[in-house]
């Protein structure tokens, strides 16, 4: 536990370092060891799977560009910056607004029925109402958790609630408090939430895999492409910055 404890306590520093940038005024020249630093960073998040980012990268330059408009415009009134639901996006979607699922949820954010008619989405395959329900639809389940939770774990929860649903979030919060936990801690939370899927729903022996990993899964990447924007935020705004001051 305590290697997971740790774990999770640099991913979440890491993060709140990267958006501390994105949301920050630049207040330093932008320089070619800047640029190093950041790819430097990048690839030190990466280095398990240099496959998958030259996969994120090449999407990042061929079809974020057409989508920003609507990740930034449906996240202007959220609590997140707008990063952070492009990322969930990648990881519903490769932004691929024609996406579907097994399952049967589709488009950008792979909503389902339900939560299209829930947050008045009339068509899932349009990537501006998928972009706008998933935004909002997030932002809900944010808004029902406790304000007493720090912003990052919150995050991260309401997350695992966006894969899994808000009840088994709820009670695997429950759970941790019971067990003489913080409930307001994602990294107590991972534990129980396994705990608690598993009771619920036992092993699902036929891929290796069981809710609770998935889940935890599903929150891990999306907390990677989350950062790798953050970075890559952060590095184009500085770049423009010390365009302009060229200019001046």
């Amino acid at each position: 536990m305590k290697s997971i404890r740790l774990k999770y306590l640099f991913i979440s520093c890491l993060c709140f370092f990267a958006l501390l940038g994105v949301d920050s005024h630049l207040t330093a020249s932008y320089s070619n060891p800047d640029a190093d630093f950041y790819d430097k960073e990048i690839e030190r998040l990466w280095y398990k799977d240099p496959a998958g980012y030259s996969t994120f990268k090449r999407r990042v330059q061929d079809r974020l560009p057409q989508y920003r408009d609507s990740f930034e415009s449906a996240s202007r009134n959220l609590d997140v910056h707008w990063t952070l639901i492009a990322a969930i996006s990648y990881q519903e979607s490769h932004w691929d607004p024609r996406a579907i699922s097994n399952t049967g949820v589709r488009g950008m954010m792979m909503l389902t029925q339900k939560t299209a008619k829930e947050m008045g989405i009339k068509k899932r395959t349009d990537p501006q109402q998928s972009i706008y329900g998933g935004a909002n639809y997030f932002q809900k389940t944010f808004g029902r958790l406790p304000d007493s939770i720090p912003k990052l774990d919150r995050i991260w929860m309401s997350l695992a609630a966006y894969n899994l649903g808000f009840l088994n979030l709820d009670e695997a919060r429950e759970l941790t408090a019971r067990e003489g936990k913080n409930p307001d801690n994602w990294t107590d939370v991972v534990h129980y939430l396994s705990l608690h899927l598993e009771n619920r729903y036992g092993d699902e022996t036929k891929d290796k895999k069981n809710k609770g990993s998935k889940a935890i899964e599903y929150v891990d990447r999306i907390k990677l492409y989350y950062q790798t924007l953050s970075i890559l935020e952060k590095s184009k705004m500085m770049e423009e910055s010390a365009h302009d001051e060229l200019v001046l």
